[in-house]
């Protein structure tokens, strides 16, 4: 992997007719929130793995949400990832998203994944390390945690395809979603499909997926594009600090040009960034979103 740090403009996403159907008295299935709430089941272990920075091994937990009375027993996953730069936060700060998507009729989980809290992957971005030894060996332990968090994504996918009856999913209708550093690891699951890891204990079950939200995310590995990735919705803002908006519309521009269906919801001359971008904007978004779910996933 070679890290290259890199008013309203929205690419509409054509749909099938799979967003007609599925009604429900209280409106439209995965679109609306059609269930009065969502079941959480919390702190399920889904893997083990090498700590960043102790090198002992620790557990990677996650918290799974069911649509409340909902007698499907193959429905849709989102997997849920939080963002902080790769260095903090937790599954915590996506579970009202993963609960509300969950409402929708989606099985959610969102998950923990490996972070080294001293990593510098903003200075290295921003061009702060003037001394090349410096920058080489932070260069290299940006890249590492960035691909742990794909390889433990990747992990959840397949713990939840090696568990699918108990989970009431469908195996082949799986997307994942990020905001920042979740949001590039949602875009590198979806485009970095060849480098599954090792993480878990379900290594005989693929950790593809149909389709990847990001919110402020992009691919830091643009040589890995191809013909053949998941489709992916970047949602960004132009003057954001954190992940180039450069990055994000390299990923678009490559992405298309492979063949790869991509939606966009870009937010110019504005630097609000990953969840709360979102949460500004948070009906337009879902809607987009939900849509986008809705024919990648044939809903």
């Amino acid at each position: 992997m070679s890290l290259r740090l890199p008013t309203v403009l929205v690419v509409a996403v054509a749909l099938g007719a799979a967003a007609l159907v599925a009604c429900q008295p209280a409106g439209t299935r995965y679109v609306d929130q059609v269930f009065a709430g969502a079941d959480a089941t919390t702190d399920v272990r889904y893997a083990t793995a090498t700590d960043l920075v102790s090198g002992a091994p620790r557990d990677l937990t996650l918290d799974w949400f069911e649509p409340r009375g909902d007698p499907s027993s193959s429905r849709p996953v989102v997997v849920w990832i939080h963002g902080g730069g790769f260095r903090g936060g937790t599954k915590a700060a996506t579970a009202e998203v993963a609960s509300a998507y969950a409402r929708r009729g989606y099985v959610t989980l969102s998950i923990n994944y490996r972070l080294d809290p001293g990593n510098r992957c903003q200075d290295v971005q921003d061009g702060k390390i003037t001394d090349p030894a410096q920058y080489d060996l932070e260069r290299a332990r940006c890249e590492r945690a960035i691909i742990a968090a794909q390889h433990d994504a990747q992990g959840a996918i397949r713990w939840a395809r090696g568990n699918a009856g108990a989970l009431g999913i469908d195996r082949a209708r799986i997307a994942v979603a990020g905001f920042s550093a979740g949001a590039v690891t949602a875009v590198h699951v979806a485009q970095r499909s060849e480098d599954p890891g090792d993480v878990g204990d379900h290594d005989g079950r693929v950790s593809t997926v149909r389709a990847g939200l990001a919110a402020s995310g992009c691919n830091y590995d643009p040589d890995s594009i191809a013909a053949g990735d998941a489709p992916v919705f970047l949602l960004a803002s132009e003057n954001d600090g954190a992940v180039p908006f450069s990055c994000v519309r390299q990923t678009e521009r490559l992405s298309r040009a492979a063949g790869t269906d991509v939606g966009t919801r870009y937010y110019l001359d504005e630097g609000t960034h990953a969840k709360a971008l979102y949460d500004k904007y948070r009906a337009d978004v879902d809607a987009d979103w939900t849509a986008f779910l809705v024919d990648h996933l044939d809903l």
